[in-house]
């Protein structure tokens, strides 16, 4: 499985391709930011990558894909959210976590 921001790249071109030129240019122009990983839920460019996208389409009119924004679709996955706390903490606190069990194992917070 690709990671969401080449996932959210993907079906930004997607739409560009079924949309008239000048359209297609924004849509286009947030896929390139996408692929950057500025949309990430994880990037350190907006407080919340998945809001900010959400918000420049509904500025643009793309009700149907910033619905899907909202509704989670590209938000990151179990794994990517584990690779980013594992990057966050302390490599020590980590493995003392993980012999707790209690590590950032998001998956088992369901």
């Amino acid at each position: 499985m690709a990671d969401t921001k080449t996932r959210l790249a993907v079906e930004l071109r997607k739409v560009a391709a079924q949309c008239k030129p000048e359209r297609a240019a924004n849509y286009e122009a947030l896929a390139v930011r996408a692929e950057a990983g500025e949309f990430d839920d994880f990037a350190d460019f907006h407080p919340c990558g998945p809001t900010a996208l959400w918000r420049e389409l509904v500025d643009m009119g793309a009700m149907k894909f910033s619905a899907r924004v909202a509704a989670g679709e590209f938000d990151a996955s179990p794994e990517e959210s584990e690779e980013w706390a594992r990057k966050q903490t302390d490599p020590q606190i980590i493995a003392l976590m993980d012999a707790l069990g209690i590590g950032p194992d998001r998956s088992k917070n369901q």
